[in-house]
């Protein structure tokens, strides 16, 4: 779908990719452990609410990644390489991993004695497919193809807007498709006048390629950086008091798209990409073979990884196996390389390495 002008990558893209899969995968190990651990071990939860609450900018940068690249107009994408290779490769990759998860679902279910294996069991294996998420984490997929099928008239907007059309965009993606849900659900108000068209993950995919192609001024960075810093562990400060005032975990302040994460993952982004950037020693480092392959790797990282989770949760290894300040980075590290081997295997086999990571 899509033709390099360059054979030169984008550093600062591929260590973003890097460090953004190793958050989800963090992510995905503590959440597990998210609700039980307030009742059980309060010392374990404090540990695990911290990267909760930190790590909420994760899969909004994976957007911003993606706009990146696909709304670049240096970047050639036809109609035809959009419609036979990346929205089927991405089609396929849903399919097979919502069948294999589903698929072990209700054996997992009946090895720990939470149900009985029924017909229904394996009825979601297809049903959810069109009518649901079939496993929590490929949700990621449904807004990634929404995007994809964008991307043409996207494309159009990003090839001839000026900055202050982005500047523009941004402010109102912020105001109505941000802020204004956010008050509205958090208060349980309906403020009348709104833009609900905004409101979805499509913000992000463009945020992604301003913030890759503009640098922001002095004042404007350091604005950013003072946001993101607060929305990061104001995050974890606030969910962690509401937690402790209303006797469990607190789900509002994590949205993908409020105004908190909003602000983490865009400051995230411009970090990174500051850091690489402006660092002679770091960028001897593009073209390095050995991030080039791992970046490679993280679109089946992210499908592959839960596997291993559920088999951690079969064997009865949690974050609460041993102190949580310890287990959460072994348990992550266990889980990235094992899905990495397993990419790694897959990408030798033929079919299978073009169709399903």
């Amino acid at each position: 779908m899509i033709e390099k002008v360059s054979k030169d990558r984008i550093l600062y893209a591929d260590l973003l990719r890097i460090i953004t899969i190793f958050a989800v995968v963090v992510f995905h190990i503590t959440t597990n452990r998210w609700y039980p651990a307030y009742t059980e071990s309060l010392s374990e939860w404090h540990v695990i609410n911290f990267f909760v609450a930190c790590l909420r900018w994760c899969v909004p940068v994976f957007f911003m990644l993606s706009g990146a690249i696909f709304l670049d107009p240096a970047y050639k994408i036809t109609f035809k390489k959009l419609y036979t290779k990346t929205i089927p490769r991405v089609l396929c990759a849903l399919i097979f991993w919502s069948i294999a998860y589903r698929l072990i679902s209700p054996v997992t279910a009946s090895l720990l004695d939470i149900k009985e294996v029924s017909s229904g069991d394996f009825h979601r294996v297809y049903s959810e497919i069109f009518l649901g998420t079939p496993w929590h984490h490929l949700w990621f997929l449904y807004p990634l193809l929404a995007m994809y099928i964008l991307t043409p008239l996207l494309r159009i907007f990003t090839a001839n807007a000026k900055k202050e059309h982005y500047l523009y965009f941004l402010i109102l993606y912020f105001v109505f498709g941000s802020l204004v849900p956010t008050i509205n659900a958090r208060y349980d108000v309906n403020i009348s006048f709104s833009i609900s068209d905004l409101y979805s993950y499509t913000g992000y995919f463009i945020a992604g390629y301003f913030f890759s192609k503009y640098d922001l001024t002095k004042t404007g960075t350091r604005i950013l950086y003072a946001l993101g810093i607060i929305a990061i562990f104001g995050t974890y400060i606030i969910s962690t008091i509401s937690g402790l005032v209303h006797g469990g975990p607190a789900t509002q302040y994590f949205d993908r798209t409020a105004p908190n994460v909003m602000l983490g993952a865009f400051f995230v982004f411009v970090l990174i990409k500051n850091i690489v950037n402006n660092s002679p020693k770091i960028l001897k480092y593009q073209n390095n073979k050995y991030i080039t392959l791992l970046a490679g790797c993280g679109f089946g990282i992210y499908l592959i990884h839960d596997f291993f989770n559920v088999a951690l949760n079969l064997l009865n290894i949690n974050t609460g196996t041993f102190p949580a300040i310890l287990s959460v980075p072994v348990l992550s590290v266990t889980v990235y390389l094992a899905a990495l081997i397993v990419v790694l295997i897959i990408k030798k086999i033929p079919v299978l390495n073009k169709w399903i990571i």
